[in-house]
């Protein structure tokens, strides 16, 4: 199958289910762990950061998430032990978002590299959709780096409902559905009270393995949060967009679609924004885009038409479908890594790896 992402079934305990990954995908896993602090010196410069401090940032959240889920603990002490690499490693590359907050506090802009922006996330109810089905989706933007990690989990559980995550190898969820019908996307926003708390992967794999929507939103809202994130849920026909922070949230009002890059919208939350963190409009054009879209094709809206959104050129090269600037290397690029469109209630989504402009889309179910 052209383009498709790697597949990998995990079941059984979760320190065996973190096991089966870790052999699986050893070879990924450990190139991602020996290159990415490579990445993590490119994109923070001014810090002149190692690996170990960068780890110790990172093991300041471990009573947190020990806390939290002491499950998905086991799973990445699994991950490792399949990989062959150390417990560290595996939890620096699951806050692999909470190290980006690095690039901004107390600084914003004025040490931010130019070519900085972000994800776009959608999130569609039935009263919407040409056929009164309720979809989610978006674009996943990081540096190019990322996208050859690239792979879904489709997770046997015992005592809740089986997940079909996508991620980068060796982390544990970067969005997905499950079995109860819940889809979940984010895209980042950077608060200026980021702490030591639970990382952002911990809270998605939380969200997804409850069996109700309330229960998912819960496990996001409640959560004693490391840092910020807007969270798009959706299930049992109801949908939530959650802006939070490290402390905060508010809920964003739903009329039918909603759209979200990488500002704050609710009035609550834009007091915790990191001034001049994007050092640009791009996120502002892509919510109007996308916004406008699904407006204009309320009643009306497909799949197919939301796929053909993620391939969306304006403001190039930051727009929804991203593309780095000629001559970046893919360290500091940030480009569309994956598109996703999601049928929570049905059990599938369909995701192109890369930038959907360039790669088909394959589905994948649960």
């Amino acid at each position: 199958m052209p383009n498709a992402i790697p597949v990998i079934t995990l079941a059984g305990t979760p320190y065996e289910r973190g096991c089966i990954l870790g052999t699986k995908m050893r070879q990924s896993i450990r190139e991602f762990a020996d290159t990415v602090t490579a990445v993590h010196r490119e994109n923070n410069a001014w810090l002149k950061a190692s690996r170990d401090p960068l780890i110790a940032f990172c093991k300041r959240n471990l009573g947190f998430l020990e806390k939290h889920s002491p499950d998905l603990l086991e799973e990445m002490r699994g991950i490792a032990d399949g990989a062959m690499l150390t417990f560290d490693d595996i939890l620096y590359l699951n806050t692999f978002l909470e190290l980006e907050d690095l690039r901004a506090p107390g600084l914003g802009g004025s040490i931010l590299p130019d070519a900085l922006w972000g994800c776009t996330t959608f999130n569609v109810t039935s009263e919407a959709t040409a056929d009164g089905r309720a979809y989610i989706g978006q674009t996943y933007d990081m540096e190019k780096y990322y996208e050859k990690y690239l792979c879904v989990l489709r997770i046997r559980e015992d005592n809740g409902p089986d997940q079909l995550i996508l991620t980068f190898a060796g982390i544990l969820g970067l969005c997905g559905i499950n079995a109860a019908g819940i889809g979940a996307v984010i895209n980042k926003v950077v608060a200026t009270d980021a702490r030591p708390g639970v990382i952002y992967p911990f809270i998605m794999r939380k969200a997804l393995a409850a069996q109700r929507i309330g229960d998912a939103l819960g496990a996001i809202i409640y959560a004693p949060r490391a840092s910020g994130l807007n969270y798009q849920l959706a299930g049992s026909d109801v949908a939530f967009c959650a802006e939070t922070s490290a402390a905060w949230y508010e809920l964003l009002e739903i009329d039918g679609s909603i759209a979200h890059t990488n500002h704050y919208l609710g009035r609550t939350m834009r007091r915790f924004e990191t001034a001049n963190w994007l050092s640009h409009g791009g996120t502002m054009v892509r919510l109007q885009v996308a916004t406008n879209f699904l407006k204009k094709h309320r009643g009306a809206i497909t799949p197919e038409m939301l796929k053909e959104l993620t391939r969306n050129h304006t403001n190039h090269p930051r727009c929804i479908c991203a593309h780095g600037f000629p001559g970046e290397s893919e360290n500091t690029a940030f480009h569309t890594s994956f598109g996703v469109v999601m049928d929570p209630e049905a059990g599938w989504f369909e995701a192109c790896p890369g930038n959907p402009c360039e790669n088909e889309y394959q589905r994948y179910t649960l």
